[in-house]
């Protein structure tokens, strides 16, 4: 599933949450600041920069401790006029620099049992002053020294030093909520994906299916609730318009028998053949709707042979063709030819596809179905064909290329409707001669159980 676009529930939620998050680790790093510094004296440490550059400047020359003049060591001593230190080594050796504060006088009497100090004055002030143990050239050495402070605020100091700890803990839950988030969210829309594909499978032959609520977040069961409430209604409406469908064409066929029969009872004459073709067509009418309702609904999907299911409506409607004035032929390029249909509708699609060549081949010629070995079947005629400025709307229901044709425009779209319903296709051939029409089927769209 995408989230990468401004639209998608799940870009939406990683990135307001990480927003969120960040914000809050943000605030909960900043009140432990705050916190720090409430319980933390508002003065600074010794700098412990100045620890190295001592060292560095500590050398022992005939058993005692001296001080060498390094560039680093006097730019210390320039910058801080202040400075002094207390250097006592292992052996007892003691050196000490500047002016130390009459208040370190018992430390330095006791440096040697002294294992840590941190004391801290006001800003600038000399007693400010830290124990460390460092190694040199000569052994360890412990040193009290001050005079220097961290320059800056203690704050700027506090928030600096704790950036080891508020760095990682606000950058690193912010990245794995991002990279882990779309996975997590996408887990919990899984069950919305199947219950898609559910609606995206629904159609006129599904009459019935609802859409579960198994797998899908609770926030969305109004809307599936909504879409099944729709689909009852709409299945609703569709068997009433159903229902009205096919007792309308079954109650024509009634007086429709009757008023031919009549007809056939007069005197022959151009006005009984005119009226007699006119109720021909109205029959017509009715059975190609019949047709469409039977088509709308529940078809029995099973193996069909295409072969035989063409030849027996080539038996049938062979004998019409031959009355009326054309050549007969059919041919298979395989003995059977076995795919999954609804049996009555494939035969009703080359039965429609056989009596328009009938209608429209011109009284002569010869007419051909074929079957050929991928699954593909052809109804051709030599008549006078379909012009190309017509060909895109032979399909449409009660479309004619002639007006005055005797059929209703329905039986083309009849098999358009079935073609689809197998999830198949119908073209018209480019021919020089004639009409050809070449249906194919695919796999049925859904195979009831």
């Amino acid at each position: 599933m995408r989230w990468t676009g401004n639209n998608s529930l799940k870009s939406q939620l990683v990135t307001q949450f990480s927003f969120v998050l960040a914000m809050l680790l943000v605030v909960i790093n900043v009140g432990f600041l705050l916190f720090i510094m409430r319980i933390t004296p508002d003065t600074n440490p010794v700098d412990e920069a100045s620890l190295p550059v001592i060292v560095e400047a500590l050398r022992l020359v005939d058993g005692r401790m001296e001080i060498r003049e390094t560039e680093q060591f006097a730019q210390l001593v320039e910058s801080h006029p202040s400075l002094w230190f207390v250097a006592l080594d292992a052996a007892g050796r003691e050196l000490v620099f500047g002016s130390v504060p009459s208040l370190f006088t018992s430390v330095v009497e006791e440096l040697a049992q002294v294992r840590s100090l941190d004391l801290r004055g006001d800003d600038g002030s000399t007693i400010t002053a830290m124990v460390a143990r460092t190694p040199t050239s000569f052994g360890e050495v412990k040193v009290l020294y001050g005079g220097n402070a961290v320059p800056g605020s203690a704050f700027t100091s506090l928030l600096w030093g704790a950036k080891v700890i508020y760095i990682p803990f606000t950058v690193l839950p912010v990245v794995g909520v991002f990279l882990c988030l779309p996975f997590l969210v996408g887990r919990a829309l899984s069950g919305l994906r199947k219950t898609t594909a559910t609606a995206a499978s629904i159609d006129a032959n599904s009459l019935g299916v609802r859409l579960s609520k198994e797998g899908v977040v609770e926030e969305l069961h109004p809307l599936v609730s909504a879409i099944n409430s729709a689909l009852t209604r709409i299945d609703d409406d569709f068997s009433k318009r159903q229902r009205f469908f096919a007792n309308a064409a079954h109650e024509l066929r009634t007086p429709i028998a009757i008023l031919q029969t009549r007809l056939e009872g007069l005197v022959a004459g151009p006005q009984r053949a005119r009226l007699l073709q006119d109720v021909a067509r109205l029959a017509a009418m009715a059975e190609q709707l019949l047709d469409m309702q039977r088509l709308a609904g529940n078809q029995s999907w099973e193996d069909v042979d295409l072969v035989s299911t063409c030849e027996q409506v080539a038996a049938d409607c062979g004998p019409l063709a031959i009355s009326a004035g054309y050549d007969f032929e059919f041919d298979a390029e395989v003995p059977s030819l076995v795919t999954r249909g609804d049996q009555a509708s494939l035969e009703r699609a080359v039965t429609n596809l056989i009596r328009n060549a009938i209608e429209h081949g011109g009284g002569s010629g010869t007419i051909r179905v074929e079957v050929r070995r991928d699954g593909t079947i052809e109804v051709a005629d030599d008549g006078p064909g379909i012009p190309k400025d017509e060909r895109g709307r032979v399909f449409e229901p009660f479309y004619r290329t002639k007006p005055k044709s005797t059929g209703a425009g329905l039986g083309l779209s009849i098999v358009d409707e079935i073609v689809r319903a197998h999830n198949g296709r119908i073209s018209i051939v480019e021919r020089d001669r004639g009409a050809c029409f070449r249906l194919k089927l695919g796999l049925p769209k859904t195979i009831p159980t």
